[in-house]
């Protein structure tokens, strides 16, 4: 194991390129920065992407559940921390936690599995993330229990094309981008007076450039007085389900 921090901390500034109209960061902003911070810590532990190519793995996330007091602006820095947050059977967790300068803005938990290049076939997450490498800390956020319930007959549907700038380093379409893909579905009349503020979607199959996607989305009543709506991405080429996502929102 190498020698570096369990709970590990990187700062991020909010770019002039950043910010909606309303002068603050998309939910999609905060998702870069988990996935940046994720890769960064699993680098310095021993287990990020050049160290599992050299077992024949990568990486694949399989589930991410974000929540967020508010959304940062122009000009602001938000300090992320993260750390492996344990082990089960074929997933690996990890736990992230965003702070700006007066405290916590937002927590999130992830589900990872390490994929064997030659067969894509799931490996136990013990083969190649050493238990010593999990701290023993408070888990930032419980992953809800059951899937993201499936959506048959969305009200809006729109068409995405996957273009080359949307893969990332293992040829895939980058997992943030999904998101950004699910959210073109969304009403025009909530895009113009709320704001997603949390999210959870699940990740069931690969999709690459070139590629169209139908993006679907339905509301799905309220969860704690906060509107919710039901998101879907399938190929269109074969109708294959590519995720499922839930987005809470708030009102401007």
């Amino acid at each position: 194991m190498h020698d570096a921090p369990l709970i590990f901390e990187h700062a991020y500034d909010i770019r002039s390129y950043e910010p909606r109209s309303d002068g603050l960061v998309a939910v999609t902003a905060i998702c870069d920065q988990l996935q940046d911070v994720a890769s960064r810590h699993a680098d310095s532990l021993g287990f990020g992407f050049k160290d599992l190519r050299t077992t024949g793995h990568f990486w694949m996330l399989v589930r991410l559940h974000l929540v967020m007091d508010r959304l940062p602006g122009f000009g602001e820095t938000c300090r992320v921390q993260t750390w492996p947050s344990g082990n089960e059977r074929l997933v690996a967790g990890r736990d992230f936690l965003v702070h700006d300068a007066t405290g916590r803005i937002g927590r999130a938990t992830s589900h990872w599995v390490a994929v064997d290049l030659e067969t894509h076939k799931a490996c136990p997450p013990d083969e190649v993330l050493d238990r010593r490498c999990i701290p023993d800390a408070e888990r930032a956020l419980v992953m809800p229990s059951g899937a993201i319930p499936r959506l048959k007959d969305g009200t809006r549907e729109t068409l995405v094309t996957a273009r080359r700038s949307d893969q990332d380093i293992n040829n895939h379409v980058n997992n943030v981008r999904y998101v950004e893909f699910c959210l073109e579905a969304a009403p025009e009349a909530w895009m113009a007076g709320r704001r997603c503020l949390a999210l959870e979607i699940q990740f069931k199959n690969e999709a690459h450039a070139g590629d169209i996607l139908v993006s679907t989305c339905a509301e799905a009543g309220e969860e704690d007085g906060t509107p919710v709506l039901l998101h879907a991405l399938r190929r269109q080429g074969d109708d294959k389900e590519i995720v499922r996502m839930r987005s809470w929102w708030k009102e401007i």
